[in-house]
């Protein structure tokens, strides 16, 4: 009896391994791969309303009906795209018609600073010289190994532009055709699946979408207010790249664990001890705690009523999609737990014990 037994817990265990490698394959190896076609799926479901609104109200073709929808959203995105863009270029050249002005100051701030540090490191003892050199140079080789990783990742997003641009026609196209053969999909799909699911399939549906899109509002929301709350300030405080600035530091504000911090407490520092200016230094690190306690209090709010995700699941989710993922993984790691959850609520798998 024993021996049974011990071969029948090998044999669940052996079940458990090989479900969890399984799922381990879809969730972090086809899944990506089949990504634009699942970014297809979602957007073809958004747009559906008013396809069916053309087709159904005013007679228009299916496919005619699809590809109207889709160059007005589409379209339109593009167009407030162009209106952004224009603004931060016009921004980006006025940058860079002064920059060289501010390299030079910055150079003659830099060398002062650095004749008043070999002053006062010529007085000090010969241990002391030693450990200072020691991390100066341990300074020197991270900086670089950063700048380095920094070039890098520039290089390697700006090489992969063409890549990004199929990925992009591939996921409207199938958009295009799911919307367009909607009725010939959807119900070769559900005869691929078991009955309960299928009987099941509306409702997940409809808690997926309304959960799934209330996190990208959540996070598109948290990304806005921050845009905005950034730019205000900047401009109340003088800065002329105010739009500019708002957008790096609420793009760099979205990314788990790095936050607004990494971009305007070292910008405080740099205007506090190089260009000698206590005063903005001390506005933007009083803009960097506004933007801090705002988040505070909105995001557990946002997100919460959003998605009904603890959030420490989020930035769970968020972290390892980041890193089995990449960049797309902070959307999909939630996105996966979203998955999870609704098919908890639909019986389709047993859920936590609470």
């Amino acid at each position: 009896m024993d021996k049974d037994k011990y071969t029948q817990l090998y044999h669940r265990y052996m079940v458990y391994v090989i479900i969890a490698f399984v799922t381990y394959l879809i969730l972090f190896k086809l899944l990506p791969a089949l990504l634009p076609f699942i970014v297809a799926a979602i957007l073809a479901i958004v747009i559906d309303p008013a396809v069916e609104f053309l087709e159904k109200k005013l007679k228009i073709p299916r496919g005619l009906a699809v590809a109207v929808t889709m160059l007005s959203i589409f379209g339109f995105i593009l167009f407030l795209i162009a209106i952004a863009t224009t603004q931060i270029i016009s921004e980006l050249q006025r940058l860079l018609g002064i920059l060289p002005a501010y390299f030079n100051s910055a150079s003659k701030d830099l060398n002062t600073m650095i004749l008043n540090i070999q002053d006062l490191y010529a007085g000090l003892p010969k241990n002391v010289t030693d450990i200072i050199q020691s991390n100066i140079g341990n300074v020197v080789n991270t900086l670089y190994g950063i700048a380095k990783a920094s070039i890098n990742y520039t290089i390697n997003l700006f090489s992969n532009i063409p890549h990004m641009f199929m990925i992009s026609m591939i996921t409207l196209i199938a958009t295009f055709f799911m919307s367009k053969d909607k009725n010939i999909i959807v119900p070769f799909l559900l005869k691929q699946i078991p009955k309960k699911w299928a009987a099941n399939t509306h409702n997940i549906k409809t808690d997926l979408f309304k959960t799934l899109f209330g996190f990208l509002r959540a996070e598109l929301t948290i990304i806005l207010l921050t845009f905005i709350e950034c730019s205000i300030g900047l401009l109340i405080i003088g800065f002329d790249y105010a739009f500019l600035m708002g957008l790096i530091v609420s793009v760099v504000d979205a990314l788990p664990i790095i936050g607004s911090g990494s971009v305007l407490i070292p910008w405080a520092l740099i205007v506090i001890f190089i260009y000698k200016n206590v005063k903005v230094g001390i506005y933007l690190i009083i803009l960097y705690a506004i933007i801090i306690i705002l988040r505070q209090l909105m995001e557990p709010h946002i997100v919460g009523s959003s998605i009904g995700l603890h959030p420490l699941v989020t930035l769970l989710s968020m972290y390892l999609g980041l890193k089995f993922m990449g960049f797309i993984g902070l959307f999909m790691g939630p996105a996966i737990v979203i998955l999870v959850k609704t098919m908890q609520k639909a019986g389709l798998i047993p859920s936590f014990k609470t």
